[in-house]
């Protein structure tokens, strides 16, 4: 995370982000919030007296490496991994792990839940917030965190920043173009507008026939921005439509169990789905916030935002491989859900003393009201093709009716308190309280309208109660020692965006036996974390450690009666998940032409659960244990021990600054992960194998309005997974060696 008072470490010298070098406590809510400072009003100290793991990733830092969606801006975050196959398919790397434990279910936007498995372009975004371990901040959620995205809104100054890129590579994929406008004008006293425009159309790197085309457009506008009270309101539309690429057998992944010495990397750009396919997504969302300082110590604001994502998407993936004669089995799959969204955040904080102490308190109210519509498919039999000359034309194209339906309703109200109270210099304690009434109500219909699991469907009413709690001792003024604890639960149902591959029965969302079952009880996650935090050199450059211990309890374990084969698959008890570790992070600016921005986090994860409930899950599912009796004491799947990711510029006198990173994954084991009700046990499919990839940069101020970049990524042409299916049959690989070449213009 970057120090509160070193925000020049990532400004450029674009008047857009010129502005962004504040001082925290200068920070309202009507400007987009500095490099190192979060946008939640909840959090009532700076990051550095923050007794959490915080992580804000600024737009200087992934604008400079050429990301371009949300899943690029979090490699620069240790600890994210990626699972797909079910649990994860037709999701791709939009379905990751943080810290072991799903967290697709919880990405928010300016703080409000923004539900649906699609690709998320950052073309709109200020900066990425990632908070790790649960904390309830925002309601019900996974003990790994949570991510939040910081919208962009006007500024009182006039900037136009165009930008337009060109990438391509060595192999059969098409060259592809990016194009985005960045307008801003002031308009009249105190009022501003702001435009942000994308397209963009080509191939995807590395990959023959998978196609990329996006849309997008940001309009908004701001009144009162030098006054008490201040009034945004903001829409953003994106749309995209691409032919979808679901990788590779895993027969030309070494390290994994299905690898063939017959495969040839040269051969990795080859695409087995069908040109057919699409994958088509629309998003919209309605923002409308009001702030007013009732004093100098007392800010009350509202915020309303509507939000749909729609994706409609077929898939045709390598589904396996037989070695000797060079055949690749594929089948079809479908994924068709839409995600609705709208809610109220009402919230007041306040500076005060009471007895000598400084309090700063945040209070607020929230209403959300979120549905998902879902059709329902069969898998389809796409057909075989030949491992080095796939046909994409092989099958002709074909829309299945659904087989069934499933419509989810939630609704949700709460009230929560959070408070930073500093005793003295040197001693402050953070903490506060979120309670939430939860009800869900989920439908799963057969086509012809009877039930698909329970008769009259599912209800559920819960309120629950979270929180978090830290004590920091201050040795220095740049500097912080803490301990804390951290709360969040998850009820039945509340999977919105978690693993949904539209299929039939209970092989996806909602499922309704295991975790969503009515019956289950509520999930709770509790982090405890000590670390330290350091703003040095002048508050320039920022490093923090943290030991954490996070359990996630009361997750429900569904099975059939042991040695009873034709016995219900029911619920039959809970097994608690374990992760453990230890985070680094560095950030910040070394010298006035250095800038860094790292970290590194090695991880522990266990399975815990009885013997009976092992004796269950393999009396269900034989075929997932194999010769396996035990799942106790397995690591999590798709967890891997360390990661780690580095970036770092300089910058020289004469207009050209350099730069370069790496990002290391090590191996992990396959199978079902941790939000799953099948367990595979580790070693039934073997590992992802790790990975490093080497990225660099180069960029040169041509005049004072122009600039040009050059990123090179995966500069060793690395053939490398991703993640694969839980069974390792396909895997998504990283793009090859790539080139970025991006024109930017400032007018």
């Amino acid at each position: 995370m970057l120090p509160a008072h070193a925000q020049q470490a990532y400004t450029s010298n674009t008047p857009a982000e010129d502005v962004l070098q504040l001082d925290a406590t200068s920070v309202t809510g009507s400007t987009a919030p500095a490099s190192g400072v979060v946008s939640s009003d909840k959090f009532t100290a700076p990051v550095l007296d923050t007794p959490q793991t915080i992580q804000v990733i600024p737009r200087q830092v992934f604008v400079q490496q050429g990301a371009q969606s949300l899943t690029d801006v979090l490699g620069n975050t240790p600890g994210i991994s990626f699972n797909a196959g079910e649990n994860g398919f037709a999701t791709s790397s939009n379905n990751f792990q943080l810290r072991g434990f799903d967290t697709s279910g919880s990405i928010f936007v300016d703080g409000v839940r923004d539900s649906g498995s699609q690709n998320r372009d950052i073309f709109n975004v200020e900066q990425v917030e990632v908070f790790k371990g649960p904390a309830a901040d925002n309601g019900r959620g996974g003990p790994g965190g949570y991510i939040n995205q910081v919208t962009k809104t006007p500024q009182l100054q006039n900037f136009n920043q165009a930008s337009v890129g060109f990438g391509f590579d060595s192999y059969d994929s098409d060259n592809r173009v990016r194009t985005t406008l960045d307008s801003n004008r002031v308009i009249a006293d105190g009022t501003a507008v702001r435009v942000n425009l994308l397209a963009l159309d080509g191939g995807v790197a590395g990959r023959e026939h998978a196609e990329l085309g996006s849309f997008g457009i940001a309009p908004s506008i701001s009144f009162g921005l030098n006054t008490p009270t201040r009034f945004t309101l903001a829409y953003q539309y994106v749309k995209h439509e691409d032919v979808p690429d679901w990788g590779i057998p895993t027969a030309y992944i070494k390290g994994m169990d299905n690898y063939d010495g017959v495969t040839r990397e040269r051969d990795r750009d080859n695409f087995y789905g069908l040109k057919s396919d699409y994958d088509d997504a629309e998003s919209y969302a309605l923002m409308a916030r009001i702030e007013h300082d009732i004093s100098d110590h007392t800010t009350f604001s509202n915020q309303l935002r509507w939000s749909q994502n729609k994706r409609d998407a077929r898939y045709t993936v390598p589904f396996g491989f037989t070695p000797g004669t060079n055949i690749v089995d594929t089948q079809t799959q479908f994924y068709d859900r839409t995600n609705v969204t709208l809610s109220n955040l009402t919230s007041l904080v306040t500076h005060f003393q009471t007895g000598g102490l400084k309090h700063t308190l945040s209070t607020g109210l929230e209403l959300s009201q979120e549905t998902s519509d879902g059709e329902r498919y069969a898998t389809n039999d796409a057909g075989e093709t030949d491992l080095f000359n796939p046909d994409p034309s092989r099958s002709d194209a074909f829309n299945p009716e659904p087989q069934q339906s499933n419509d989810v309703s939630i609704e949700t109200v709460a009230l929560y308190a959070y408070d930073t109270l500093e005793l003295n210099e040197q001693w402050q304690v953070t903490g506060g309280l979120r309670a939430e009434h939860y009800r869900v109500e989920i439908d799963s219909l057969n086509a012809d309208g009877t039930p698909q699991g329970p008769a009259d469907g599912y209800s559920l009413s819960d309120t629950t109660l979270g929180g978090k709690l830290g004590l920091v001792f201050k040795p220095a003024e740049n500097g912080s020692i803490y301990a804390s604890v951290g709360l969040s639960t998850l009820p039945p149902g509340s999977y919105l965006s978690n693993p949904d591959i539209s299929r039939t029965g209970n092989n996806a969302f909602p499922g309704l036996i295991g975790q969503n079952n009515d019956a289950a009880k509520t999930q709770e996650a509790v982090n405890y974390e000590i670390g330290t935090k350091w703003e040095l050199f002048d508050d320039r450059l920022s490093a923090t450690a943290a030991l954490f211990h996070t359990e996630r309890r009361n997750v429900a374990i569904s099975g059939k009666t042991p040695g009873e084969p034709d016995s219900p698959t029911e619920l039959k008890g809970y097994g608690k998940q374990i992760v453990q570790g230890l985070e680094l992070g560095l950030t910040g600016r070394i010298t006035p032409e250095w800038d860094v921005f790292g970290g590194v986090v090695f991880l522990e994860s266990e399975r815990e659960h009885s013997a009976y409930l092992d004796a269950a899950r393999r009396e269900a599912s034989p075929g997932d244990y194999g010769t396996f009796t035990s799942t106790r004491g397995d690591e999590l799947a798709f967890t891997p021990d360390t990661s780690a990711n580095l970036w770092t510029t300089y910058r020289l006198p004469f207009g050209l600054t350099i730069g370069g990173g790496a990002r290391y994954v090590s191996e992990s084991w396959l199978g079902r992960p941790d939000d799953a009700d099948r367990i595979i046990p580790n070693g039934r499919y073997g590992k992802l194998p790790d990975y490093t990839v080497f990225n660099a940069m180069a960029s040169y101020e041509v005049s004072q309005n122009i600039d040009l970049r050059l990123n090179v990524n995966n500069i060793t042409d690395e053939l490398y997974a991703t993640s694969s299916n839980w069974s390792g049959a396909r895997a998504a690989i990283g793009a090859p060696r790539s080139y970025l070449l991006t024109t930017t213009i400032d007018f």
